[in-house]
């Protein structure tokens, strides 16, 4: 079953921009959340504000789109007149490859290279443009340096007074690109910018520093109520929205697009039902981009597609297989001859094979065809279509479906029943994502939202809880010193006040000989889940036969293969687990899954001794069910002895949704204090 989703364009101002890129660079109030549809070009804005003389720190969630943005960034301005050389020297990135770049060239000191690299961004040197482009990690890391609760380090000397004040100081602009990828655990750092750009400080103006606080994408989350909650004033907040036309003079975003939804039972069996369309495709130099919604599918499937290019006379050589696994190491040239690496430049090649990875952000040359499944969710739906067929192109856009997807996921179902009815007509854009979020929209009913935009989600309450620990780690870090300090202090949120006092109930577990190593340990690993921006499960190395090393999650490494049971683990000089191979990966496969659940190492605050326990909606229950195990001996001790403190431990973990535990990508990088 098809239909045609129409042409759509903006308008164009005289200066070229859309009115929701004017706005970006006009808007008075200094917290601006921005809705446009994918191909918009919100990133664009900036680039023009750069031009002007601003100072942006561009924010994004995936080392891929910091590649893809500062590239586009660099081409941009050499358009525009400057050098190669100056536009290289105006733009930074801040990212695990850029970190690995610097170690080669013998850089030691990488956070205190990027704190000099702001503080060279003196305020009195206004006018004078740059821009940052960086992952939150990163600058999560600058702000939160060290473990928390542990004395700084040599490697912190000249540092400890860098602190938020300066990052609001030193830029015009502080960007949070494609923020539905938010969780609640990471809405700290934004929320805290926010908050403090938009008090009434002492002095009676609104806000520290000049930085404006933007936050876009094309799938947006109902954040306002979130931002109000933390006491963000709902006057200082600024809705955006781009409008869209369908005007023959306005500048098109996509052109009409062909969407079906094809029911077959594998990628491979899609692709055969459309050999003619894929080669014509390719001899008219156009992209043809595959989007799997499982990485272990996509690696079983890989031999067979490159021998379905092969029989169109499309070499390997010029498929790229995008995926978090491949993306880990150097470009690379697999047996079968397809290319993979972060390294590589997407436009060089015909054929794309991706996950996930290239649905935020990522944009291609002329990938007007497109063969996907669908996502897990309506805005993985609707971030993968608008990749197809940008700035005004036709295009076709080919969706697998299955009996068993469309069982789990009613939004499905709901997309599969509209395209029926809507069989062989043209369709607006706006039409198809009314129906996408409609699901969204129904826990908004009832409560006081922007009508003009389609929310695909909010942050659960979590978010409020945790933003307020991330308050009291900043509170705490020896950046936050005399003013600073009193300045957090006087507009924290009350989430903030309400974790200080059930830390301070903690207090008397830190007190007891008995309990102080425990409870210690057990309030910095809360921090440090705070600290962490997402969640990221334990990723080990695994060396294939050729010497080409990839970082696996742990988790998937034992699901979907057997080299946990084949290839003993071996470890480095600096002690770090890895898996030696005899081949490739894709050799070590499993034909018939064994799935293994994600399972961490929780800690409880009044015993040094974990528990292994399931991650997943349960951990929650399960970790409370410990923690007031009585009859365990210890715990009945502890619960008859300190009651108020183990009730605060309680609800700290209920009300955050943070569970301390050493089985998250966090551990590693901050006690190598390197991201």
């Amino acid at each position: 079953m098809e239909l045609i989703v129409k042409r759509h364009c903006v308008t164009a101002l005289a200066n070229g921009l859309s009115p929701l890129q004017q706005r970006l660079l006009d808007e008075p109030k200094r917290v601006r959340i921005a809705d446009a549809p994918t191909g918009a070009g919100k990133t664009y804005a900036f680039i023009k504000a750069l031009l002007q003389g601003s100072r942006i720190l561009f924010i994004v969630p995936t080392r891929r789109l910091a590649q893809n943005i500062a590239a586009t960034v660099i081409n941009n301005l050499i358009k525009a007149g400057w050098s190669s050389t100056l536009a290289e020297q105006k733009l930074a990135v801040w990212s695990s490859d850029q970190t690995a770049v610097l170690q080669e060239q013998g850089v030691t000191h990488i956070r205190g290279l990027r704190v000099r690299q702001m503080q060279r961004l003196s305020p009195r040197l206004q006018g004078e443009s740059e821009m940052i482009v960086a992952v939150p990690e990163v600058v999560n890391q600058l702000l939160l340096r060290g473990r928390p609760d542990a004395p700084q380090t040599g490697l912190d000397k000249g540092q400890a007074g860098f602190s938020v004040f300066d990052l609001l100081e030193y830029f015009d602009h502080i960007v949070f690109d494609e923020f539905h990828t938010i969780e609640a655990r990471g809405f700290g750092l934004a929320a805290l910018l926010a908050k403090l750009v938009s008090v009434t400080t002492e002095s009676g103006h609104t806000g520290y520093g000049r930085a404006k606080i933007s936050l876009l994408s094309a799938t947006p989350l109902n954040i306002k109520p979130t931002l109000t909650a933390l006491g963000v004033p709902e006057g200082e907040i600024a809705e955006l929205k781009e409008v869209l036309t369908e005007g023959q003079n306005d500048r098109a975003l996509h052109g009409d697009v062909r969407l079906v939804l094809h029911e077959q039972s594998t990628m491979p069996a899609l692709v055969g039902a459309y050999l003619e369309p894929i080669q014509y495709a390719v001899a008219q130099d156009q992209q043809v981009v595959l989007i799997y919604n499982a990485l272990a599918d996509l690696r079983r499937d890989l031999p067979a597609l490159i021998q379905q290019f092969k029989a169109l006379g499309i070499p390997a050589n010029k498929v790229l297989v995008i995926n978090s696994i491949d993306d880990s190491a150097q470009h690379h040239q697999a047996r079968a001859g397809y290319y993979t690496g972060r390294q590589q430049d997407p436009d060089q090649f015909a054929i794309l094979i991706a996950t996930a990875s290239v649905e935020i952000g990522v944009t291609f040359r002329a990938a007007n065809l497109m063969l996907m499944e669908s996502g897990f969710a309506p805005m993985n739906f609707l971030q993968r279509y608008g990749r197809a067929a940008r700035k005004g192109a036709d295009g076709l856009v080919v969706v697998r479906l299955d009996n068993a997807l469309c069982e789990r996921q009613p939004w499905l179902r709901a997309l599969k029943e509209w395209v029926s009815a809507h069989e062989n007509t043209k369709v607006s854009i706006l039409e198809l994502s009314q129906v996408l979020s409609h699901e969204a929209q129904q826990q908004f009913q009832g409560e006081p939202v922007n009508t003009n935009t389609l929310y695909f989600g909010a942050l659960p309450q979590q978010a409020v809880y945790t933003s307020g620990l991330y308050w009291q780690l900043l509170i705490r870090h020896p950046s936050a010193a005399k003013h600073r300090k009193q300045h957090l202090l006087q507009h924290q949120p009350d989430s903030s006040k309400w974790v200080y006092s059930k830390l301070s109930q903690l207090e008397p577990l830190l007190q007891d000989r008995r309990y102080a190593k425990p409870a210690q340990q057990w309030r910095t690993l809360l921090f440090m889940q705070a600290a962490q921006y997402r969640d990221i499960g334990k990723r080990v190395a695994v060396l294939e036969g050729d010497g080409r090393r990839l970082q696996v999650d742990r988790v998937w490494l034992e699901r979907e293969t057997d080299i946990m049971r084949l290839c003993p683990p071996r470890y480095d000089e600096r002690e770090q687990e890895y898996f030696q191979l005899q081949g490739e990966l894709d050799d070590y496969l499993l034909d018939d899954k064994n799935r293994a659940t994600r399972r961490l190492n929780v800690y409880f605050p009044h015993t040094k001794y974990p528990k292994f326990l399931e991650y997943n909606s349960a951990l929650w229950s399960e970790w409370r069910k410990h923690l007031n195990n009585q009859r365990d001996i210890d715990t009945e001790m502890a619960w008859d002895d300190y009651p108020d403190a183990m009730k605060a431990a309680e609800q700290l973990v209920a009300l955050t949704g943070l569970t301390p535990s050493t089985d998250t990508e966090v551990s590693t990088s901050t006690m190598n204090l390197v991201w």
